[in-house]
């Protein structure tokens, strides 16, 4: 058992579970149950005296965007919280670890006194512009790796009971993400947030055992394939101010979609490119051998960039792919000393000693 992993249950043990109502006062006047955040990269206008409206810069964060004026770093130390208990649990058996993970998805999700409500309408606000907009669904992109720890407690026994409650929670967020009109304007973007999308939306339906539409949404993987340019490169995210992170980035959620499709006996890693477009596999080459080498990776970047997800993507993608260059990424991250990620992943129980 990791010394690490049980000193960071131990001081989550120790905090109170979040909710979505302790959001401390702010100019918005909007429902206390509705998650509420600006985005990243907002920030006020230097140019007027109330700062409104807000402007937006690329690449340059916000560290207000995650005060407890908004709801985002709750919801992301509550979303890192229960992944860390329910990892103590599990390696230690101890129930005061998954305890603790029940209450808090009972205090975010569920307690109809304290839950948010199963929607992003509220999220990456522009005060003084919107106050919610399409894009702010890429900050629920967390909650793939919330139900992978939910689906490990349910195997472990635990939460039984309050199971089919947050099915129907996800189930509510992913037909809001299907039907409404910021939901609709998420799915047609042409970059991680397109493919984050369906990541989100693949992996919500499969944890409701949604089959039908989990297939309609396999069906039309081959659009996203299409942001895949010949030989492999992402050219939405290498415009960006921090190219390697947003490449990562993105085929993180690849990832996520294809893990989704091979529960479904369907092969998304190897799926044939686009006509006129590099395939997958090309993405992943790309990424890697570029990264791997930082006189080839030419494009802008924001340092640090990376942590150990990028290290568990390169493994993953090097066991399916058994590529030369892929396996070198791999082990030229192993040996960085790459920062664990906020929120932590079922990728990680696989390098916790035991």
């Amino acid at each position: 058992m990791s010394r690490q992993l049980t000193t960071q249950a131990d001081e989550f043990l120790a905090g109170r579970p979040y909710s979505i109502i302790d959001r401390e006062p702010s100019d918005w006047a909007g429902d206390a149950h509705d998650y509420y955040s600006v985005g990243n990269y907002s920030w006020p206008n230097p140019q007027t005296a109330d700062g409104l409206p807000y402007i937006r810069i690329d690449g340059r964060r916000n560290p207000d965007a995650f005060s407890d004026r908004y709801d985002k770093r709750r919801f992301r130390q509550t979303v890192a919280a229960v992944n860390t208990l329910v990892q103590a649990h599990l390696r230690t058996g101890e129930a005061r670890y998954a305890d603790a993970a029940e209450a808090r998805l009972e205090c975010w999700f569920l307690d109809p006194a304290t839950a948010m409500r199963p929607n992003l309408a509220h999220a990456a606000a522009l005060p003084g512009q919107h106050d919610g907009a399409a894009i702010g669904q890429i900050e629920a992109t967390l909650l793939t790796d919330l139900v992978d720890h939910v689906d490990l407690l349910v195997r472990a026994g635990r939460f039984t009971d309050g199971l089919p409650l947050l099915q129907g929670w996800f189930a509510d967020l992913t037909s809001w993400m299907r039907s409404s009109e910021l939901g609709r304007e998420e799915e047609l973007m042409t970059n991680n947030h397109g493919v984050w999308w369906d990541a989100q939306v693949l992996r919500y339906l499969q944890f409701v055992d949604d089959r039908t539409a989990l297939t309609e949404t396999l069906d039309r993987f081959d659009i996203r394939l299409r942001q895949i340019a010949p030989g492999g490169a992402l050219p939405r995210e290498l415009a960006r101010p921090d190219s390697l992170l947003y490449t990562t980035y993105c085929l993180r959620a690849f990832a996520v979609c294809c893990r989704v499709a091979a529960a479904e006996g369907r092969d998304l890693w190897n799926a044939p490119a686009e006509p006129g477009h590099g395939s997958l596999r090309d993405a992943f080459q790309f990424w890697a051998e570029h990264g791997n080498d930082d006189r080839r990776w030419i494009w802008p970047r924001v340092l640090p960039d990376l942590d150990r997800t990028a290290l568990w993507l390169a493994d993953e993608a090097a066991a399916i792919y058994q590529t030369p260059s892929l396996k070198a990424f791999a082990e030229t991250l192993r040996r960085q000393d790459l920062p664990a990620p906020e929120i932590p992943s079922t990728a990680a129980m696989e390098h916790i000693p035991t």
